[in-house]
Order: structure tokens, then sequence, then C-alpha cells
């Protein structure tokens, strides 16, 4: 298996020696209360050859729900339709300029969801590569050539509504939440309009944003990241799932438990789904936006 990371040097050097083995992907997204634009972004400002993740198109659509997985048949045709091939190792990264990891993590938690364990996010993201003075594109990209792509389902790195209900009941599973801890303790408003803030009951809050080096734009340093997870009182012995808004940065630190050696589900629906469905006595509710 191959590093949960690469950094912006590794990845030069790989696409200067054309290395027909690899494959880098943009996935970069926003939150629903953002601006911008992950597409819109990719055309102006990418790394050569990388193509474009849609992490809400390559999703279920027969849900209300944001950004759920696609079937194993969806995710294969659409990854198919971006060049990528079971044999290749994808780099993956986002433009985030605040954090440098954002939303790569859940394209990565997706191919392994579906079988690739071949994929590496690129620490500290474009805004790193960027400041490496490394060359970009911009405008429209070139149209991938398809190739034949075959999706495994992975149950054992998912978590469903139902499964987390029962994890409420034998609490077999340590459940992360990565949101703020604004919005974890239900102070702040979550960026969803009509979806209150607050928690999971018996849930532990770790921000991912703790796993990140502000100073550097890197994600910490494995260390570090056991100090977080400790400090926040998880015990790293026993299994975990993690969870957050909508199942984007809860894969941030399914990422940093997997440098830790951890492998950790992810809860799909994360709160979004739970504060809409769940028996109201397994929550905590805080403010409405």
């Amino acid at each position: 298996m191959v590093s949960p990371f690469v950094s912006a040097t590794w990845l030069r050097h790989r696409l200067l020696d054309c290395l027909k083995n690899i494959r880098v992907v943009d996935g970069s997204w926003h939150g629903p209360s953002s601006k911008n634009n992950g597409k819109k972004d990719f055309e102006r400002q990418r790394i050569e050859s990388a193509v474009f993740f849609d992490i809400d198109e390559a999703s279920d659509k027969k849900t209300d729900l944001p950004h759920m997985l696609p079937s194993p048949e969806e995710f294969a045709e659409y990854v198919g339709k971006l060049g990528i091939s079971n044999n290749h190792h994808v780099i993956v990264y986002d433009n985030n300029p605040e954090y440098g990891v954002f939303s790569s993590p859940r394209v990565w938690w997706t191919f392994r969801v579906f079988g690739h364990n071949d994929i590496s996010v690129l620490d500290g993201g474009l805004p790193k590569w960027v400041s490496h003075g490394y060359p970009t594109v911009s405008g429209p990209s070139p149209i991938p050539i398809p190739l034949l792509y075959k999706a495994t389902y992975q149950p054992h790195l998912v978590r469903t509504m139902h499964q987390m209900l029962d994890n409420c009941k034998t609490r077999a599973e340590q459940v992360i939440d990565a949101r703020s801890q604004g919005r974890f303790v239900g102070t702040s408003p979550e960026p969803r309009a009509g979806l209150p803030s607050g928690h999971m009951i018996g849930a532990i809050n770790i921000p991912f944003s703790k796993l990140l080096n502000p100073e550097t734009g890197l994600m910490a340093p494995k260390h570090h990241i056991q100090e977080v997870f400790e400090n926040a009182g998880v015990d790293l012995n026993k299994p975990m799932v993690a969870s957050c808004g909508s199942g984007i940065t809860a894969c941030t630190l399914a990422l940093g438990a997997a440098i830790l050696g951890k492998e950790v589900p992810v809860y799909d629906g994360s709160w979004t789904e739970w504060a809409q469905k769940a028996p109201k006595d397994t929550c905590k509710f805080g403010i409405k936006s």
C-alpha cells in the first residue's frame, strides 16, 4: 500500500519523469456557504495533467443528503471517464487557501471505499505546490481518454445511520466528530440553512484543523496527531468511527488515523443526516442556522 501522503517535491519529480502510472486529481470542494466553485477554480488554476473529481457529481442522486457515496457501478463509470484505471497511483489535492488539505481526504477515502488503495493526498495541496514555484495551467482541460475501471465496495470503511444507531446502544466504536468546537457544542451555526448545530450524544470532538500545521500548511507530524487524539479523550486501542457535517472533514480524521496505523470508517451521512433523522434523545442540539 502507498503512503497516505506525498510531498509537492515528490510529485514534481514524478511528473518530470513522466511516470505513466501517476494520475493527478483535483478534488477541490467548497462548503454550502462559500461563493467559490471547485470546477471554476480548477479551470482557473490547476496542476498540469490533473483531472477534476467533482465530489457532488460523483454521488448518490437518489437521496436529498449531500454528496453521499455513489454505487460501485456509478463510481466506476465516473472514474473511468476521468482516464483512471485500477493500476494508477492517484494523487489527489485541493486548493483550499486556509488549510491546504480540506476536501481531498474525502476523495482519498472514496477511492479506498471502492477498493483503490493506491491513492495519496498531496500534502499542503495546491497552495504548497504554488509556494514551491511549481507550474500550473489554466483554461478548459483536455477530455481524458476513458479507461476501464472496476470498483469493489469495501463496507468496513463506511458506516450507515442504521449502524450508528446500533452503536448508540453498544458503544463499540468511539465516535469522533471533525467539526469546529462551536458547531459541536451548539454555540455556532451549521453552514446548511435550517440545520441545528450540536452533536451526537457520546461523540468526541476533534476539529480536523487540529491535525494541520498552520505555520507550514502541511499535515501535522505523527506524534502531534497522536497527541491530538489522546488529549481529546480517544483510546487509540479501541475502534473509532469519524463523523462531521456531511462526510467531508471526517475523512481528514480518517486520514490522520491512517498515519497512526489505524483504519477508521466514516459515517457518510454525518450530522446532516443524524440531526434530521435520528431519535432526538441521541442528539444534543444547539442553535439553528
